[in-house]
């Protein structure tokens, strides 16, 4: 008999991305409860594929879009908008695959879907119409149901997307959202906006791997070695070239010459970080999707950066999420792009300065006002590259105060969390801030 904890995280989840598989590990560790735990999840996969404690399940077994980045064009607009009419007529459509109602084919998601104690929608920025109608279903069949950590709001198609929300948020055990812009933005179609909570992103609860993981990797490195042995400040950067980051950064730039001027601004701060200070850059693989290799974006701004081979290194292997998390750790600042690396600072208290832009909700709803670190961000669409490094060398200086703030900021967050936590197992309810 299997006692594990069943957890269906009823989205599309490129599992590739460290900073996706940190929101999945984090979610395992708020509610585990001690148990094992099993998780389910969808992506881009053929056939199911088991890995560790994760069942991924083909992605359009029930969905048609990878995410909500996927819903533009006026082509998938109206077949969203069919589907909307579908699942507000009844008609589940692939959804169906979650039940017995659906073809045999999908009775390894059937079997988990029976099993779950928990199904989740909504994680990260992903959430949607059939998002809405899973929440439907898991109702019918007494699932203990909602939103957790989503940072997206009702935005364009409120014509075909309202009523179906507001049944969502109806229908949910809980509804958290992981930054206010969110939260707001859902509650102009609520019926009761007091039941919309912002809370942590689960990613801040996923335990880091242990400290002696991260050294054996690391001390792999000759260069690494020397500079540790040589006194010299580890700087963990992550880079990166998709996503919302990259894509607020000079918007009237396109292909290689925006990649170019982007590796450029980066390749000047981490210069001068090394000039002045000696820091030794490590380069962080935060995402390894084929579409958009950290890897890949880190090899661009190492060519444009002036530093030697003794300077800096790129960390190419695959590493999970806690892993990441614990390297972070170990490290003195990070230079970072992506939001779950900047999460896993906080967490462990490594200090850090943010690079985004003005229109970047997530990173300032998360990393500003939860953490309370505005001035740790630089919106790099209004900052040239001096005025950028100038700052972080000042935000360099300050890692003895900005750690102790850290301290202060991951026990709130802890405190967060557990709350979340409770609402979500349901022995507690949870208000809003």
């Amino acid at each position: 008999m299997d006692d594990r904890l069943h957890i269906l995280i009823a989205d599309y989840v490129p599992i590739a991305n460290k900073g996706e598989e940190a929101i999945v590990r984090g979610i395992e560790d708020m509610l585990s409860g001690g148990r094992p735990v099993a998780l389910g999840l969808f992506d881009n996969v053929e056939q199911v594929v088991r890995r560790d404690n994760i069942t991924i399940f083909p992605r359009p077994w029930i969905f048609r879009f990878e995410g909500n980045s996927a819903l533009s064009g006026r082509g998938r607009i109206l077949l969203q908008a069919a589907i909307a009419a579908q699942l507000q007529l009844g008609i589940n459509g692939r959804l169906k695959g979650l039940t017995a109602a659906g073809a045999a084919r999908y009775r390894p998601l059937q079997d988990f879907f029976q099993q779950a104690g928990y199904v989740l929608v909504g994680h990260d920025g992903v959430f949607g119409v059939e998002s809405c109608g899973i929440i439907h279903l898991a109702k019918r069949y007494g699932k203990r149901c909602g939103i957790l950590g989503a940072s997206t709001g009702i935005a364009g198609g409120r014509f075909y997307k309202a009523s179906l929300y507001r049944r969502a948020m109806d229908e949910s055990d809980f509804c958290v959202f992981r930054e206010r812009h969110s939260r707001d933005s859902m509650a102009q179609v609520c019926r009761d906006a007091n039941r919309l909570v912002v809370g942590p992103d689960p990613a801040f609860a996923m335990r880091p791997a242990e400290p002696e993981q991260a050294r054996e990797v690391l001390e792999r490195y000759e260069p690494y070695r020397r500079a540790k042995d040589g006194g010299r400040p580890i700087v963990a950067v992550t880079a990166l070239e998709k996503g919302r980051v990259y894509a607020g950064f000079r918007p009237d730039l396109q292909g290689r010459a925006k990649q170019r001027a982007h590796a450029e601004y980066l390749a000047a701060i981490l210069d001068g970080l090394i000039e002045k200070y000696r820091a030794f850059i490590l380069f962080l693989p935060h995402s390894l999707e084929q579409d958009g290799s950290d890897v890949v974006a880190a090899r661009h701004v190492l060519e444009r950066m002036n530093s030697g081979p003794d300077d800096s290194i790129i960390l190419e292997q695959d590493c999970g999420p806690r892993l990441l998390k614990s390297i972070i750790a170990q490290c003195d600042f990070l230079v970072g792009e992506r939001t779950h690396s900047l999460i896993g600072s906080v967490s462990v208290g490594t200090p850090f300065v943010a690079l985004t832009n003005r229109q970047d909700t997530r990173t300032h709803g998360i990393i500003g006002e939860m953490c309370r670190c505005e001035e740790h961000i630089i919106d790099m669409d209004a900052t040239g590259g001096p005025d950028a490094s100038l700052k972080i060398l000042k935000l360099f200086d300050a890692r003895a105060s900005t750690r102790r703030f850290l301290q202060q900021i991951r026990a709130e967050l802890s405190k967060q969390i557990e709350g979340i936590a409770s609402l979500v197992r349901g022995s507690r309810t949870v208000q809003p801030e």
